[in-house]
């Protein structure tokens, strides 16, 4: 009887999937744990980038110029926070706020390291800040939903529209 009962469960615990079922539970603890670490690490570097924005104003002979890259840098880390909290939330990873916190990433170094660039810096990053501009911009504006990439139809019903009514004034 206790030999049936060991066999069953045995049969029951090594079925493929509940083990399956088991490791991916597991495996997802331990992301929510990593997620977690890393919200922790964030929210440190935050607090020290406001005490270290805070000494530079405390200081009497700070120019503006070495603040704005401070505050732009706390801005990253506040989007950063921001995208793993939504993360946390709806268990996907926002692809307008990661184009966005790149943006602000990009234009911090543009800031910091502008009287430093040769004409052809300026073309490439002139270049990359368009191809983020059209990857925050195109999902969102042309397209339904990133998921579905179907093409919105209420636009071209209302140009077509505006065209008509400008043929016919």
């Amino acid at each position: 009887m206790a030999d049936k009962k060991l066999k069953d469960r045995l049969k029951e615990i090594t079925r493929p999937h509940s083990i399956h079922q088991k490791l991916g539970d597991f495996l997802e603890f331990l992301e929510d744990l990593i997620v977690l670490i890393l919200l922790i690490l964030l929210f440190v570097i935050s607090v020290l980038a406001l005490y270290d924005i805070f000494n530079a104003l405390v200081k009497a002979q700070v120019k503006v110029y070495d603040l704005i890259p401070k505050f732009i840098y706390l801005f990253i880390l506040i989007e950063l926070f921001r995208l793993t909290i939504v993360y946390l939330k709806e268990r996907r990873i926002d692809t307008s706020l990661i184009v966005k916190t790149t943006l602000i990433a990009v234009l911090r170094e543009i800031i910091i390291k502008a009287p430093h660039f040769k004409p052809l810096d300026y073309v490439g990053i002139g270049f990359l800040a368009l191809i983020l501009a059209l990857m925050y911009y195109v999902p969102k504006y042309i397209f339904v939903s990133e998921a579905e990439f179907r093409l919105r139809h209420k636009r071209k019903r209302t140009f077509r529209k505006v065209l008509r009514l400008r043929k016919k004034s």
